[in-house]
């Protein structure tokens, strides 16, 4: 529990203006303040040690000399600099420790937020043809890119039992609760975190190219057909691609995604170990380039739910799910599908040490 300010300073004033002077008060007051807080010792100035050297110094030239001489080293605090940096090393320390208790939350959160953002940039490039000729090699690039950097922020992926690192997606998150031993009251946190940011995402990115989708489309928002807009931010189908091929295309690619997710993590598979963050951004730029074209290339239910979400909410209609016959449930269920199988597939023909455990 966080010490209220304002009750430790009353008593701490009280105890030091009796053996001090008003400015080392305010010293004794910051100093002990800051060892009550949660923060660590740099967010204190000056630091704890230069206060209680201050202080002990202060002390022992009182009793030696009353006119205070001596080489000890003084602070002259600004009462108004002094009270704004005890409101926000309090305000900081604070949210530290609510940050403990929802570390993985945020991290999730923040990594798919980013994830979205750039994914759909990059749709919202190629839709609204802003660049002026359309390149899927331009949005396959695109999507290895954004992993990268949501990886980046949000923390290294591992299919460890001990490190649960940026998931970014709920089929990943659901195979490795189903073959790598994930805890399973992390699961709903995991994936609720990834939708959300997956929907904050989509709003972000709405708040920014608002100006060039009404340009696109006039300002009647469609979902298909050529002032069709609701691909930015979900995925849909080419219309000449029935819902049969469009889910193989998801269970394939995701499948193809969770086994070099996994195999790169295992320890002794270096030097692919080492960088698995390029490693599977490089992995889902191949799979996006040459499998995906048929299905939109979600790979990831979040990355669509999230932003088909926000588009019912902006003003697209509830048509974003019954569209091409409700292919809503495709990029939902498909990559959950193929991740279950890609993580199978793992256990069965590459992770050696499992099958070594079960005969021991």
């Amino acid at each position: 529990m966080i010490p209220n300010p304002k009750t430790l300073q009353k008593s701490y004033l009280q105890e030091a203006s009796t053996s001090t002077s008003s400015t080392e008060a305010q010293t004794v007051i910051d100093m002990d303040l800051c060892s009550h807080s949660t923060l660590h010792t740099e967010y204190c100035t000056p630091t704890l040690e230069e206060k209680y050297n201050h202080h002990s110094n202060s002390n022992s030239s009182n009793n030696s000399n009353a006119s205070g001489s001596g080489n000890r080293k003084k602070y002259h605090e600004d009462p108004i600099e002094s009270k704004g940096s005890l409101r926000y090393n309090f305000i900081i320390s604070y949210l530290l420790h609510k940050r403990e208790k929802c570390r993985e939350f945020l991290a999730e959160f923040i990594g798919t937020f980013v994830l979205v953002l750039f994914i759909n940039g990059v749709s919202a490039e190629q839709t609204l043809g802003v660049g002026g000729t359309k390149s899927w090699l331009v949005t396959s690039f695109g999507n290895g890119a954004a992993l990268l950097f949501g990886q980046c922020i949000s923390g290294h992926i591992s299919a460890s039992i001990s490190i649960y690192g940026a998931h970014l997606n709920p089929a990943v998150t659901l195979t490795f609760w189903t073959f790598s031993h994930f805890p399973t009251q992390k699961v709903l946190t995991y994936i609720s975190a990834q939708i959300l940011g997956a929907f904050v995402g989509a709003g972000v990115l709405y708040g920014i190219i608002q100006p060039a989708i009404n340009e696109f489309d006039g300002g009647v928002r469609q979902i298909l057909g050529p002032q069709g807009t609701a691909g930015i931010f979900a995925t849909y189908p080419p219309l000449y691609v029935g819902i049969g091929p469009a889910m193989g295309s998801e269970i394939v690619g995701t499948m193809l995604l969770l086994l070099i997710i996994m195999s790169s993590g295992k320890k002794n598979n270096m030097p692919y170990q080492s960088m698995q963050g390029f490693v599977v951004s490089a992995g889902l730029f191949i799979i996006t380039l040459s499998l995906t074209y048929t299905s939109g290339f979600s790979l990831n239910p979040a990355r669509d739910i999230g932003p088909r979400l926000f588009t019912l909410a902006a003003g697209w209609g509830v048509e974003v799910f019954t569209a091409s016959d409700y292919y809503a449930l495709v990029p939902i269920f498909g990559p959950i599908v193929g991740g279950l199988f890609g993580g199978l597939l793992y256990k069965v023909f590459i992770d050696h040490q499992s099958i070594d455990d079960q005969v021991e």
